[in-house]
């Protein structure tokens, strides 16, 4: 981990989560109460083989906003339905779902062995409404406007007047870029502004549309172009397995910068120090260093229960699409005298789109649920949604002109470093052992991010430095824009058929049945506890996630710096800004091979990267005979070298004059 770098970003965000034993349990029978001694061949319990549970660790973190939990009201109503207020439409259904049993007819649950009456085993069945749907919706913005103006009356035009640089209008130069990153996204994608305004209900309506699209034509695309599968595991700008790229850090804008650390080492200790000023006479002034943090992670195991029986189709979908778009255009012109050698960097740009799409593979069967005598059924009537959708954006409008002249002193500016920072982190956990779906099953986890940077930066200065011990430096590029997206899911390799007894059980739940008999070939998840959690929907279930991180920067610095004296040490740090979106979903989903499907599986993912950058640099380096207009007057008023013939002229001090206004927000 790089200290200061975009690695520590969220370090502290990002732990590990361990799924509780409490999900993960392991099945016993339940014997029921004893009965007569029977004959060996006369009636034998069905044996099932008790099998623990295993999970791997997930990412988590300790700051947290916890999705409220299912209630458990006890309420004896059958059937309920969304609350109205969250303006999310469900489907009531007059009939159990198609393609379910009729109920059979009752059969008593007893028989006759040696001339004894014995009871066969039963379980009990309880029914509630169902209260756990989620439609959370989360949006972090920042907006900030930052233009800043700094002015010397030691710089003026000849006619007396004081430098004051043009204040830039780049509204339209930025709208040009916002239009160029929503054509990115393909057609049934949403475009970037279309995924910052994604609430629950959009996220709903989205996916709805694409998976009928999907069953109807066999392509979720509306071009009809066949779903893919994104490559597995890290991908950088398009390379698989790629490391990780560089970042810049502060010291390469600003080599000057008073943060940089000293490290002294004595036997086994380290110390670090940090230097201050250098005590010298300087002009600085860092105008860009500018910082916007996107970090959101989803952790959703609500749907990650022991087992799952699907009496529709199972529609996955999953993409990342990322985008960095940074125009740099730089301006600098610099004047010098004697030997003085200028350093200029108005490169070291960095734009990167790193997606990792991980999934676990879990081969863990389980059974049990015959052996567990008390059913707890919360019952659905329509549609049943989990859907969370998160949008962070920052903006920023960091336009800074400033005018700095040598006045003997060490003057430093620090006009820019501004931060933006958005932090979410969502987790839900299960709260059932089965889950039982009547009409299609709707999964999707998407992310969506974009970093928009227009930097124009322009500097001109003004040194008679000389041979002495003066030194200029001006660093515009070295600005980071970077994607980060994970999305990882724990699955088994796939669903099973549904058999015949699997249908026989959901009629029966359909008909509202109070006693089951057990039945070992259902093959589902059991409980020790003794009561099996059941959450039964009779329509639809949507299960989304999705995550839009937007950051927009505008930053067209002007500086304007002017020394007359040697032994000056001039610096402009024009760009250095960084852009981070970082995101994660995790997404355990069925986590046993004990489920089923009655219908047909679609599954798809898609990644899209694209990295576009301008920067075309201009960089004019030139003796002091030739200048900008905008120093003309003041090298007119410096200091000129003494003849040997004549007395020396006293220089006027600039720091008599010196006018500052700073931090004015327009």
């Amino acid at each position: 981990m790089q200290t200061g770098g975009f690695t520590e970003t969220i370090w502290h965000f990002i732990g590990y989560l361990h799924i509780a034993d409490s999900v993960a349990r392991t099945q016993v029978l339940y014997e029921g109460d004893p009965g007569p001694p029977l004959e060996p061949e006369s009636f034998v319990p069905p044996s099932e083989p008790l099998r623990g549970l295993a999970f791997d660790e997930l990412a988590s973190v300790p700051t947290r906003i916890n999705q409220p939990l299912p209630a458990d009201p006890g309420s004896s109503q059958l059937f309920v339905s969304p609350h109205s207020a969250l303006g999310v439409p469900t489907k009531v259904l007059s009939a159990p779902p198609t393609g379910l049993k009729p109920l059979p007819p009752h059969v008593e649950n007893f028989g006759v062995s040696g001339g004894f009456r014995f009871t066969s085993r039963e379980i009990t069945v309880d029914y509630r409404g169902a209260d756990g749907e989620g439609l959370l919706q989360i949006r972090q913005i920042n907006v900030a406007s930052d233009r800043d103006l700094v002015t010397s009356d030691a710089i003026t035009y000849s006619d007396g007047s004081v430098v004051v640089p043009p204040e830039l209008h780049l509204e339209g130069e930025f709208a040009a870029l916002v239009d160029q990153a929503n054509d990115i996204a393909p057609d049934g994608v949403p475009d970037m502004m279309t995924a910052l305004h994604l609430g629950t209900s959009d996220v709903i309506a989205m996916v709805s549309a694409r998976d009928a699209l999907w069953a109807e034509t066999g392509s979720p695309n509306p071009d009809g172009s066949s779903a893919e599968a994104a490559p597995v595991g890290r991908i950088v700008d398009g390379v698989a397995g790629a490391p990780d790229p560089y970042v810049p850090t502060v010291l390469d804008s600003a080599p000057w910068s008073d943060s940089k650390p000293v490290v002294e080492t004595t036997g086994t200790t380290a110390t670090h120090e940090v230097t201050g000023p250098t005590g010298g006479v300087a002009t600085l002034v860092e105008a860009g260093l500018n910082t916007q943090i996107n970090a959101c992670e989803i952790i959703d195991l609500n749907e990650a229960v022991g087992s799952m029986i699907v009496g529709g189709d199972y529609f996955y979908s999953r993409g990342i699409v990322q985008a960095n778009i940074l125009v740099d255009n730089d301006h600098v012109d610099i004047a010098v005298s004697g030997a003085l050698d200028p350093i200029v960097k108005t490169q070291g740009n960095e734009a990167h789109n790193i997606a990792d799409f991980i999934t676990h593979e879990s081969t863990i069967e389980v059974r049990g649920a015959a052996a567990t005598p008390h059913w707890v059924v919360d019952v659905m009537n329509g549609d049943f949604y989990d859907v969370k959708s998160v949008v962070q954006f920052n903006g920023l409008d960091d336009n800074d002109r400033t005018v700095q002249a040598e006045s003997g002193v060490y003057f430093h500016l620090e006009t820019g470093e501004n931060l933006q920072l958005n932090l979410t982190k969502i987790y839900g956990i299960a709260d059932y052992d089965i889950i039982i779906i009547g009409g299609n099953y709707h999964r999707s986890d998407w992310i969506y991010q974009y970093n928009i940077m227009l930097d124009p930066d322009s500097a001109k200065l003004y040194s008679t430095a000389g041979d002495d011990d003066g030194s200029t430096t001006v660093t515009t590029g070295f600005n980071s824009l970077t994607n980060k997206a994970t999305i990882s899911t724990y699955d088994a390799t796939a669903f099973k058929p549904l058999q015949d007894v699997h249908h026989d059980l959901l009629g029966q739940l359909a008909g509202g049945a109070t006693t089951l008999t057990p039945n070992a070939d259902w093959d589902l998840y059991g409980n020790a506890s003794g009561t099996l959690k059941i959450l039964y929907v009779t329509g639809d279930y949507y299960d989304a996630n999705v995550i839009t991180q937007v950051n927009f920067l505008i930053d067209g610095d002007q500086s304007i710096q002017a020394s007359a004296n040697g032994g000056t040490e001039q610096g402009v740090a024009a760009g250095g800004n960084s852009a981070l979106n970082e995101a994660y979903i995790v997404d355990p989903g069925l986590l046993s091979t004990s489920n089923y499907l009655a219908g047909e599986a679609y599954e798809d993912s898609m990644l899209i990267q694209v990295n576009i950058v301008t920067d075309s640099d201009t960089v004019t380096i030139h003796d002091t005979t030739t200048l900008v207009p905008e120093l003309v007057a003041f090298a007119e008023h410096a200091a000129q070298e003494p003849q040997h013939d004549c007395p020396s002229t006293p220089v006027p001090d600039p720091a008599q004059h010196d006018h500052l206004t700073s931090n004015i927000l327009v």
